[in-house]
């Protein structure tokens, strides 16, 4: 049962209740003693979690009973919400959403909003204490601090809010003088002036509050543009090959309610994770980011493997020409790579700087592509790398949105994007938009089963939120059902 759902059947008497489950919210019942009754009969289908402690992952989600593709394992509210900290959008101080193009403001605190009459404007836990503060300091109104005032508040308040956000991982050992996270910071204060003249105090909080949101927010749509930290979703630790994935909501009160549901059959006692990076990024940039931004370094099957799952999603081709250039030993960031057919060798340095090179001139090209311009770059990059190549594969899919149906290098580009995709996300958790679009583009193709690739590209998008890009195709791929 949707966990959004405002009522539903008591299982005890069948008459319409609304007293949710507090813990998985998908029972209803109509008073507490129905629940009490039926609580023998519910708790092996409750809560599908617990947490899990260890010296090296700290606190962890780990499933509590088998779990099945599609079955929910939790669902929650954001312990804090609000614009990114690295947003440059305007997003409404009441409810969250973007509004770039409107020119309105609350009457108080002169931030942006939706509309002078926006709900969340009054709603006292959502901007009527933050209004008043915002107003006093007569802060600049910038949206990528309105999350960290936002957590500043609850600091100061002592809100049990704050108690369980200090539970979380904030590794602000790991931010101190000479990393980009305690330039941040500085960056932060000055923007914070005048606040924190009137509360000194906030200063000493700040790279801790920075590394909360670094460490554990998570990008919400709905609505876009904002991100949120949650006491338990918080907790789920990174694979690149993840087992599970989540939808957002926004809830009766406007926050984004996050759901989280298995993609693939789960033992009871095996950890619950999700994915911190872009699936379609190479080895050597996860790791890269999930070393800076979440400070460990992913040793899973996937960064194992040279070939990535036989992907080649960051292999060389080698200039022998009968061979490709693959690192030594994928885990260590200054490993050579080697060539698997001649003594060629060359160093992660090297790689490093033709990768980077190349990934500049992917991004000029893609600003304003063109079938031309995006067949030309292809050709250029799969001289020097592997067809399935990170920068191959991304320049590839923009042009089979391109190329015609009748053109024969649709069918092929199509099918190497799939091969990827399947491998490197088999449960659609990560990739469902990416992988849809290539479907629909290869029933477009001569020779294929029109029918069959489009029924699958809308069984992906099933769960997109509503009136996001993935809902809109999915609307327009069943009417070319």
């Amino acid at each position: 049962m949707d966990g959004d759902l405002k009522y539903g059947i008591c299982p005890v008497c069948g008459k319409n209740a609304t007293l949710k489950c507090g813990s998985c919210r998908r029972e209803f019942y109509c008073d507490k003693s129905h629940q009490s009754q039926d609580w023998p009969r519910h708790r092996s289908t409750c809560s599908g979690w617990e947490i899990g402690r260890d010296s090296v992952l700290g606190r962890h989600l780990l499933a509590t009973r088998d779990l099945a593709p599609g079955d929910v394992i939790l669902t929650e509210t954001p312990l804090v919400w609000g614009p990114s900290t690295h947003t440059n959008q305007r997003v409404c101080v009441g409810c969250s959403e973007r509004c770039d193009d409107i020119d309105a403001r609350c009457s108080e605190c002169c931030w942006p909003v939706c509309r002078s009459d926006c709900e969340g404007l009054s709603d006292k836990k959502r901007h009527q204490l933050e209004c008043a503060l915002l107003a006093r300091a007569r802060i600049i109104p910038r949206c990528e601090v309105l999350l960290i005032i936002r957590l500043l508040i609850l600091w100061r308040m002592k809100s049990r809010r704050w108690t369980s956000l200090a539970n979380l991982q904030n590794h602000v050992e790991s931010r101190g003088p000479g990393t980009e996270a305690h330039d941040e910071v500085s960056s932060v204060s000055q923007r914070l002036g005048p606040l924190l003249l009137m509360a000194s105090d906030c200063k000493d909080v700040l790279p801790m509050i920075c590394g909360l949101i670094d460490v554990n927010a998570l990008e919400t749509a709905p609505p876009e543009g904002s991100v949120a930290i949650y006491e338990h979703a918080s907790l789920l630790e990174h694979s690149c090959i993840a087992n599970t994935r989540h939808s957002f909501r926004i809830d009766d009160k406007g926050r984004p309610r996050i759901t989280i549901y298995a993609v693939t059959s789960i033992k009871k006692g095996q950890h619950l994770s999700t994915m911190y990076t872009h699936a379609l990024w190479s080895t050597r940039a996860r790791r890269e980011h999930l070393l800076t931004t979440k400070y460990f370094a992913c040793r899973c099957k996937r960064c194992a493997d040279p070939t990535e799952l036989g992907t080649h999603l960051g292999t060389l081709n080698c200039p022998c020409k009968n061979g490709l250039m693959l690192p030594n030993d994928p885990l260590n960031p200054n490993t050579n790579w080697s060539c698997d057919a001649c003594p060629g060798t060359i160093t992660s340095a090297e790689v490093a700087e033709l990768i980077d090179r190349l990934e500049e001139e992917v991004v000029e090209v893609m600003k304003q592509a063109t079938e031309c311009t995006l067949s030309e770059l292809l050709s250029r990059l799969t001289v020097l790398l592997h067809p399935g190549h990170q920068h191959c594969i991304s320049v590839s899919h923009s042009l089979i949105q391109l190329l015609p149906a009748t053109d024969s290098r649709k069918s092929e580009l199509c099918k190497r994007i799939m091969d990827t995709v399947s491998r490197l996300d088999p449960y659609g958790a990560r990739l469902a938009l990416y992988t849809a679009v290539t479907l629909r583009e290869l029933a477009m193709c001569p020779g294929e089963d029109k029918r069959v690739h489009l029924a699958k590209a809308a069984l992906l998008l099933k769960a997109e939120p509503p009136n996001s890009p993935g809902e809109r195709l999915r609307r327009l791929i069943e009417v070319e059902l």
